[in-house]
């Protein structure tokens, strides 16, 4: 039989490699089944019988190959949660005509015809105007926020128009705190016996990194900086809406083991389309802010810079929250008295380590709070608020495109277009989400008026996209970093309701590792002034050899230049030698045209001596003469 030759433009499946074997799906460390198989025996209890081998290996292996020709059972896709609110509506008359068909909103515009103005949508869950605040977040939010299961976290937005009740449903008020509180007390309710009282572990770049012992100490100071700026009042009316939260839903501690967790909270805006920090703590109170950097490290998208303080408790949550609204932006329009300008992103981010494993998990839960879509003849807004508004509606634009192009993305096998997260920060900065990486919830929230009925009707089409978008479930996990602080490790310990070892013996170890402590820096005190001695002997004797090797080029260089001018006249003596020759031939030539002009202006004396005579002569003739013709005559 000929062998098939490799073809270039039909790529090979993922599942075959070059010589056509079968392999698995995914690779398997058998140090990872022996860990595993080492803590399935130790946890099992008296009396119990271990499985069967094929059962072992069929729980292992069966999420790990794929049979050939086997035939995968469908499972049930997940999609975003989207649930409808709609807000109490007081005045009368121009009401918005609505009926509720169990999670279905059949909505039309009174005055029209009901075959052509009639409308359904179909949500998760629908509240009426007279649903509580408890209601709402037992059936959309409570279910999401599970940070012991190693989920990467979730994404809730408020979506609606301008006066919907987007602020109230995130935030709500001193009575009826919104989902924003109550996530705060269910995450510090069930992890209260887990978390770490100190900032060791923290997320930086998305990479956990144990901070040292100065860095623990400069975030608690941020803390009582803030609480500081917050003053005395706030904390009667955070014990107010701990209190009401509590007894509405009686949030119970879960057992999670040896995990210790570390809860950091982080706070943004994105005004005119720029990142603000809300819990910087170097500007000072009404400067012009700095707007921030929105990067992405393997499809996670991280703000370069942002101040992410850390909650040890959920005091410290409620005034890192306040502290964070302080600086947000609101506006006056037409519609709302009270309009946020921006939308403001909540971050609470939950670290989760094991000690017995050094396994760490991250679990990331943004609250977003969009700011409203706006028609700028019913909002009338003006310079920097028309400003504003126009950004607001652009940057929802862009989420409404990228919702659109993920719907349409996972509709088909083959990628249309590429979903244009990078045209907004909004959309880069929740793109985990809107790719459908991690679990999202939306809450729509409809003022049910007849003026706002196109508004609503965009909000609904909105929605019933993204109802419709598919979740992809990948827990992260992430090994522990290697380091060598005792200090990080030995407070797990003593930190963990599971571990067995005295308290008194940790503290005594602990006295005695601050003593060697102490004895190690002294030493490397004494080697540094050691090294300093040395570093000073080193300059001088470096001074000292400068000098001479100085000393010992200038008197090479003052022997050569001697040499060179000896060279130079005895070269000057040599080419001059024969030019002293000419010229003393050349003296003795002149000296002898010398003589031979003197003797020729002799001569010359003498022509004129004897000219001279016979001028006399002639003028003595010429008298003569001239007497002899006068006497004649």
């Amino acid at each position: 039989m000929k062998r098939a030759q490799p073809s270039f433009l039909n790529a090979i499946e993922s599942s075959v490699d070059r010589r056509r074997r079968p392999r698995p799906i995914s690779r398997i460390r058998l140090e990872t089944l022996l860990a595993d198989d080492r803590q399935s025996c130790v946890s099992l209890p008296q009396g119990s019988t271990m499985p069967h081998a094929d059962a072992v290996l069929d729980e292992v292996f069966g999420d790990q190959y794929e049979p050939e020709g086997a035939v995968m059972e469908p499972k049930e896709e997940e999609t975003v949660k989207v649930c409808l609110r709609l807000r109490p509506y007081t005045k009368m008359g121009g009401r918005m005509s609505f009926k509720i068909k169990e999670n279905t909103l059949i909505a039309r515009c009174q005055g029209e015809n009901l075959s052509s103005s009639e409308k359904h949508y179909t949500f998760s869950n629908v509240f009426e105007d007279n649903v509580s605040q408890a209601e709402v977040y037992d059936c959309c939010i409570r279910p999401t926020i599970r940070p012991t299961l190693g989920e990467p976290g979730a994404t809730f937005l408020t979506y609606g128009t301008s006066g919907s009740g987007k602020t109230y449903t995130l935030l709500g008020n001193e009575g009826q705190p919104g989902i924003v509180p109550r996530s705060i007390e269910q995450i510090y309710e069930e992890l209260y016996d887990h978390i770490s009282t100190e900032p060791s572990l923290k997320m930086e770049c998305m990479k956990p990194i144990p901070l040292s012992d100065e860095s623990v100490l400069d975030e608690l100071r941020k803390l009582r900086t803030i609480k500081t700026r917050l003053g005395q009042g706030c904390e009667e009316s955070q014990a107010l809406i701990s209190d009401i939260i509590q007894s509405q839903h009686q949030f119970q501690p879960l057992d999670m083991g040896d995990k210790r967790v570390f809860i950091w909270i982080s706070f943004v805006e994105i005004y005119n389309e720029n990142v603000y920090d809300l819990l910087n703590l170097d500007g000072d109170y009404g400067c012009k802010r700095k707007p921030m950097k929105v990067l992405s490290n393997d499809g996670n998208a991280y703000i370069k810079g942002l101040s992410t303080l850390y909650a040890g408790t959920k005091e410290d949550a409620y005034n890192l929250l306040q502290y964070g609204l302080q600086s947000a932006t609101y506006g006056a329009t037409d519609v709302n008295s009270n309009s946020s300008r921006s939308h403001s992103i909540f971050t609470v981010t939950v670290i989760t380590h094991s000690v017995s494993t050094q396994r760490i998990s991250q679990s990331v839960y943004k609250f977003c709070d969009l700011a409203g879509s706006e028609r700028l003849k019913k909002t009338g807004t003006f310079g920097d608020r028309l400003k504003e508004a126009q950004k607001i509606n652009t940057s929802l634009l862009v989420l409404g495109r990228c919702l659109e192009t993920v719907h349409k993305n996972q509709k088909t096998k083959k990628i249309h277009d590429l979903v244009p997260v990078r045209d907004s920060k909004l959309t880069m900065i929740i793109q985990s989400a809107l790719l459908g990486k991690e679990p999202m919830t939306m809450i729509v929230n409809v003022y049910p008026t007849e003026e706002f009925y196109d508004e609503n009707l965009n909000v609904l089409n909105f929605s019933s996209i993204a109802k419709q978008i598919v979740i992809s479930k990948q827990p992260k996990i992430m090994k522990a970093p290697h380091s060598t602080r005792y200090s990080f490790f030995l407070s797990q310990a003593m930190g963990s309701p599971s571990s067995k070892i005295d308290t008194n013996q940790l503290l005594v170890e602990y006295e005695n590792l601050k003593q060697e402590n102490d004895r190690l820096i002294a030493e490397a005190e004494q080697k540094n002034a050691e090294i300093d001695c040395l570093q000073k002997k080193l300059v001088i004797q470096e001074f000292q050899l400068r000098n001479e090797l100085t000393d010992n080029f200038q008197q090479h260089f003052a022997n050569m230049e001697e040499s060179f001018q000896l060279r130079i006249q005895s070269a000057q003596e040599l080419a001059i030698l024969p030019f002293k020759h000419q010229m003393a031939s050349l003296e003795k030539k002149l000296k002898s045209k010398e003589q031979t002009i003197m003797e020729m202006e002799d001569e010359q004396d003498d022509y004129e001596r004897k000219l001279k005579a016979y001028e006399e002569e002639l003028n003595k003739y010429r008298l003569q003469q001239s007497r002899v013709r006068r006497l004649s005559v």
